[in-house]
């Protein structure tokens, strides 16, 4: 299928865009420092990414809705201030893409939702005033799951987006459109949110880096929800940030949207990083499975490499678990969703629908609070539950300097349809293939990622290799709450172990 993509882009791929590769899958630190000195032009970058989506969107389905006009007067502004010998911020002139739940002024947000077909914000989300600020063009929006309530990027709006390496997979979700633009060349950095793993897997699923931060230090002022929710919720769990084809890019990133703005100053501070990090320094925890949910034995092998590689490097590596019960943290992710997500549900429409989702959901521990009727008892016992969750992890990390662990259970999977939907939640009976066992779609793809949402820790995703199958292979990074930019470069010193490739397209 790989050299079945290769054939169908060269078809495609003009002459002239090919010997433009050198920009769509340059770094953006390399391409906004290139626009600096005027070795290159934003105008000629921004053109050449706004190539690149026209050739190959219709393959991928990447990028849904694009500003060509804006972006190329937005250059070519960029240019003229250049030339003046004026200079906007960290991504002067740089193209990139946001998810589209985020808010974008005068370009169309739709959370791949049909009410919000027509949305045009009169505003820009927090996060993308500051990429602005920073002089950063917004090139596009990208493609989700509805109202990015799944694990694969497809909705009625904009229909699937296609994995980078094998068009018949999953991009992963919901920020699946983000992590294709990277692999692809469509874009430098791309923007997205994570509540269950929704930029973690797309980044392992398409061979990209993504960054969960912290919970509380990145803004979610203007995530567009459903609506019909007069405000949103999800009031602690969800986080937003970035996905990049590199880590010093995701520090880059990080560097510009963790901060306050002048409509937004609840978020807590986190200290910039200067350590040089040696790997021969580096006590690393990990693990190839947790929790009793099996994971492919392709992925168990891939880790067990990179970890004897680190091992090798000088670093102190142990195999071992955080002493959490992991069932109980599932649960009480359930929880939290079931209560912020779930807010303008009454308890007599969730004891209702308990009947039909009772039994599709019995092995799926953290759904199975999603849809019960709550009470407020029954959340103030879900905080003091996170609370102790998240002081166990806390501990654990105390004697390490991350914990290392897989993504998911699976790689990229064929697409998968849902078997029907429970409000805009589609439900799946169908399960996922993990070596000789069957498991629970949900459980295969949020099993590994919604513990340390609930914990709030920071994650690093980062591939590691590639299958026999030409997938790629990622896996968590995980470092104590609050140490995001710590863990960002410890992350560059464990990177040059992984085996580099190139992608698809390059």
């Amino acid at each position: 299928m790989r050299l079945l993509i290769h054939s169908i882009v060269f078809i495609l791929l003009p002459i002239q865009l090919m010997a433009q590769n050198n920009y769509i899958f340059m770094s953006a630190i390399e391409i906004a420092d290139k626009i600096r000195k005027k070795e290159v032009t934003s105008y000629a970058v921004v053109s050449a990414y706004l190539q690149q989506i026209e050739a190959q969107n219709k393959i991928f389905n990447a990028v849904i809705l694009i500003d060509k006009e804006n972006a190329l007067l937005q250059a070519k502004l960029a240019d003229e201030a250049i030339s003046a010998g004026k200079y906007t911020g960290k991504l002067h002139g740089v193209p990139i893409t946001i998810k589209d739940n985020y808010l974008t002024q005068g370009l169309a947000t739709t959370s791949g939702y049909e009410p919000l077909r027509n949305n045009i914000p009169t505003k820009d989300a927090e996060l993308v005033k500051l990429l602005k600020s920073e002089g950063a063009i917004i090139i596009g929006k990208t493609n989700l799951s509805t109202l990015a309530l799944d694990m694969q990027a497809d909705n009625s709006l904009f229909g699937r987006t296609n994995n980078a390496w094998d068009i018949n997979r999953t991009s992963g979700g919901s920020s699946g459109g983000c992590a294709v633009a990277l692999a692809t060349g469509m874009t430098s950095l791309s923007f997205g949110n994570d509540l269950a793993g929704s930029i973690r897997i797309p980044s392992a699923f398409c061979g990209v880096y993504g960054f969960k931060p912290t919970f509380g230090v990145v803004s979610l002022n203007g995530i567009q929800t459903d609506p019909k929710e007069t405000v949103n919720g999800l009031k602690s769990l969800v986080v937003a940030g970035p996905l990049a084809r590199n880590i010093e890019d995701l520090q880059l990133a990080l560097d510009i949207i963790a901060q306050t703005t002048n409509t937004d100053k609840k978020l807590i501070p986190i200290n910039r990083c200067n350590d040089t990090i040696d790997i021969k320094n580096l006590k690393i925890a990990w693990t190839d499975e947790f929790g009793h949910v099996p994971v492919d034995d392709e992925i168990k092998k891939a880790i067990q490499d990179y970890v004897l590689k680190l091992e090798k490097s000088g670093a102190t590596v142990v195999k071992i678990t955080p002493p959490i019960d992991f069932y109980l943290a599932w649960k009480t992710w359930g929880s939290f969703v079931g209560m912020q997500g779930g807010y303008n549900i009454s308890n007599f429409v969730k004891w209702m629908g308990l009947p039909f989702s009772k039994g599709i959901l019995k092995n799926v521990p953290m759904h199975q609070n999603v849809v019960k009727p709550t009470s407020v008892e029954k959340y103030m016992e879900a905080l003091n539950t996170q609370d102790f969750l998240i002081t166990q992890m806390e501990n654990f990390l105390d004697s390490f300097d991350v914990f290392i662990c897989p993504v998911s259970a699976v790689n990229a999977f064929l697409h998968h349809k849902p078997n029907t939907k429970y409000g805009n939640f589609f439900i799946y009976n169908t399960p996922l293939a993990v070596n000789k066992e069957f498991i629970h779609y949900y459980m295969a793809t949020q099993a590994y990622t919604t513990p340390f949402t609930l914990t709030e820790n920071p994650v690093l995703t980062m591939p590691i290799s590639l299958s026999t199958d030409s997938l790629p292979i990622g896996i968590q990074v995980i470092g104590k709450r609050y140490s995001d930019f710590r863990l960002l470069k410890i992350g560059m010193a464990l990177d040059p172990y992984t085996e580099k490739f190139k992608y698809p397209l390059e």
